[in-house]
Parts: C-alpha cells; sequence; structure tokens
C-alpha cells in the first residue's frame, strides 16, 4: 500500500486540508483535496472512479477548488510522471509544467502550476 493511503495519512488529509466530494445520491464518485504547501495552495489528490470518469465530475471538482482559491492565487499539484491521462487533464484545466523531482522511490513526481491571471490595470 502506498504511504498516502494509510489509515494515518488519509486521516491527516481529512483533518488538515479541504476535501470536495462528488455524489450522486449516496454514492461518491470522486474527491478531490486541497491543500497548502510552501505559502501556495495545492491539489493534493483528485480520484474519480473509474465508472464515472470522462463524466466530466473531475472537471466540476477542479473548478470548484479552483473557485475556492480564487483569482489572485497560484494553484499547484503533482502527479506521478508517465501519467498522461492526468496530465492532459491538467493541462486542459490550464496547468503548465513546473518541474519534476525524485521521490526517491523510483519514480518521478511532475509538478505543475496554474498561474493567477496577471491583474488588470
Amino acid at each position: 500500500m502506498n504511504s498516502w493511503w494509510t489509515e494515518e495519512a488519509v486521516r491527516q488529509t481529512v483533518e488538515e486540508d479541504l476535501t470536495f466530494v462528488a455524489c450522486v445520491g449516496e454514492k461518491v464518485l470522486g474527491t478531490l483535496t486541497l491543500g497548502e504547501f510552501e505559502g501556495e495552495a495545492v491539489i493534493w489528490k483528485i480520484y474519480v472512479l473509474p465508472e464515472a470518469q470522462g463524466k466530466r465530475i473531475g472537471l466540476a471538482l477542479m473548478n470548484t477548488a479552483l473557485q475556492h482559491v480564487g483569482d489572485r492565487h497560484d494553484v499547484r499539484l503533482e502527479f506521478v510522471k508517465g501519467n498522461e491521462h492526468a496530465q492532459g487533464f491538467y493541462e486542459s484545466a490550464g496547468f503548465t509544467f513546473d518541474f519534476e523531482e525524485d521521490p526517491g522511490d523510483g519514480s518521478t513526481t511532475v509538478w505543475m502550476r496554474r498561474k493567477a491571471p496577471a491583474p488588470v490595470s
């Protein structure tokens, strides 16, 4: 099991971050976790059940999180390099490549950023 899915990690996320949940009736179809890192908003996790993918649920979660952050702040996110589906989704939401890092587990983490719109003067 990945370390971010341990009971303690999930509990910490729920207690410290903001989690948006997409439901139909009482069935959870997707979640997005929004937190902070180095003083900036970060989307830590976004998951949609496989059978619910392609129905704009991820987009609705993303838009809700971005509205919560507002237009005056950049938003960052990360994903495992090679996840082309995630990369395409994030790019379609206005995120661009920021940098890569090696977390030491044999994978590469890709960080992306969605810049706040420039103020109109």
